[in-house]
């Protein structure tokens, strides 16, 4: 008799492989950016949600493009790269 596998099991299992087509990205290396950033934008008063600021300079330390419709709030970083395909337009 075949051992069942437990339902919970079969999920981690087909987590782990959907994770594996993805290269994961450490956030910490970019925090020396996030500080500056959000210390930059505070005193012009554009602040910038902690997320998508976490997420903008993990962009920059890596040296990506920053694919977003959003370009509105990410083009307040210095040095992003971003690109918007729902329009074609490259910031």
């Amino acid at each position: 008799m075949a051992l069942k596998k437990h339902p919970q099991r079969k999920e981690q299992e087909n987590l782990e492989t959907f994770q594996t087509m993805f290269d994961v990205i450490p956030i910490f290396p970019a925090l020396n950016i996030y500080v500056k950033e959000k210390a930059r934008l505070k005193t012009k008063g554009e602040i910038l949600d902690d997320f998508d600021l976490l997420i903008g300079s993990t962009a920059i330390f890596n040296n990506l493009t920053l694919v977003t419709r959003n370009v509105s709030d990410f083009d307040r970083l210095e040095e992003i790269d971003i690109e918007d395909w729902t329009t074609n337009s490259v910031s």
